[in-house]
């Protein structure tokens, strides 16, 4: 179960967020709010549009409630962004928005929205991997014993959030859609809707999510996540990884619990993805050759609407185009619990297990899935594994191919 977190319940100020500057900048009013009310305070976005075209950091809060009753709408100067989005210690990952601090409540009551012009991203990005200045909309960085409920994202710049370095938040009614309006092939790359990155105790309810990437992810030194009641359309669903990019560093994700979650038109539901033991290139798109684990992770009662592939898991992973070297990684994939899941797939396939020789796949457990394939309403019957060590709850009936996944 998700850790109980407590928050206190009065501020003892009010900081409302001036709105209109002539310079079309909102950014300097939102700060200023920041800093009057960076304790014990209460900011207030009212139901108006606020233009953001300045990076943002509001770090080392306590004790304070935002309220967002209206937008905030990021700017689209993308020269801007790629040279002054704020770094956050992993990959070459930014954010235009760093926000942190202890027992802050953050209110979106549903319709409080951060926008992103995200499209003009997407075509600007053309395809590419982990483009260096990209921002994600908002990093919850730092933080502690805080709750984020109630926000939408619309079109986030890239990932629309992280949780990093913090412990014991709560992020709850959330909506994200990514999707493109101008459509092209990879329209939609590194638009996940949330990540973790060395981060324990965190709990995610009731998100909708359409991101055409990673639904939710958990990545480097992510444990005791607890999601529950979640709903994914298209995109790639709940996502243990990437990791293992970093020439023996030890790292790992443990202690992960999905329940209650309800997959439509997704590529996946579960899935694990590890780099190869190769180290080829420097991160974000090159790497390899990691150390660690993923462990103790549990996704059960899950509903299915025309899933391409449930369950799966690759040691593959390389985002340089070198191929090969499936069978090199040492990272551990062990102890999965995953099951009780009714529904549908686009094919014959309930799963895809390729682990690596090296480090075979220990403890897998794969039960009660009660599924059909959406077109013709026959039972899927292929089981595709490699080296997955006394399977558990399923009898393999193929190999599984190399891909990255």
């Amino acid at each position: 179960m998700a850790p109980e977190i407590q928050w206190r319940t009065s501020t003892s100020k009010t900081c409302e967020v001036r709105s209109g500057d002539p310079s079309g900048d909102d950014a300097s009013a939102i700060l200023e709010a920041f800093e009057k009310c960076k304790e014990d305070g209460h900011i207030l976005f009212t139901n108006t549009t606020y233009y953001v075209g300045r990076a943002m950091k509001t770090t080392g809060l306590k004790d304070v409630d935002i309220e967002l009753q209206g937008t905030m709408e990021w700017s689209k100067d993308i020269d801007y962004w790629l040279n002054n989005s704020i770094p956050i210690g992993f990959q070459n990952q930014s954010a235009a928005w760093l926000l942190g601090g202890d027992n802050i409540r953050f209110y979106g009551h549903g319709y409080g929205t951060l926008f992103g012009n995200g499209d003009v991203w997407y075509v600007f990005n053309n395809g590419t991997s982990n483009l260096q200045g990209r921002p994600h909309a908002i990093s919850i960085y730092n933080t502690t014993n805080s709750l984020v409920e109630g926000l939408r994202f619309i079109q986030s710049q890239m990932w629309t959030s992280t949780v990093m370095r913090s412990e014991r938040v709560e992020l709850s009614n959330i909506y994200v859609n990514n999707s493109c309006i101008t459509q092209f092939d990879r329209c939609n790359v590194n638009t996940d809707g949330v990540d973790t990155i060395y981060a324990n105790y965190i709990t995610f309810l009731r998100w909708s999510v359409e991101s055409g990437d990673d639904s939710i992810s958990m990545k480097q030194n992510s444990s005791n996540i607890y999601m529950a009641n979640n709903t994914f359309h298209r995109g790639l669903a709940y996502a243990m990884g990437s990791i293992g990019q970093y020439e023996n560093q030890v790292n790992f994700i443990e202690n992960i619990t999905a329940i209650d979650t309800v997959f439509i038109d997704t590529a996946y539901a579960g899935r694990i993805k590890s780099w190869t033991g190769r180290n080829t290139g420097v991160p974000p798109n090159g790497g390899g050759g990691g150390l660690g684990w993923a462990r103790n992770i549990s996704f059960t009662n899950f509903t299915l609407q025309n899933v391409d592939t449930p369950w799966y898991i690759t040691q593959c992973t390389s985002y340089n185009g070198v191929k090969g070297g499936c069978d090199t990684s040492l990272f551990h994939i062990d102890n999965m619990h995953w099951g009780n899941t009714t529904g549908t797939t686009k094919n014959n396939l309930v799963l895809s297990l390729q682990c690596s020789g090296a480090a075979p796949c220990t403890n897998i457990n794969i039960f009660d899935n009660d599924l059909t394939v959406h077109k013709n309403g026959t039972t899927p019957t292929e089981f595709l594994c490699s080296n997955v060590d006394d399977p558990k709850g399923f009898k393999c009936t193929g190999k599984a191919p190399n891909t990255s996944g």
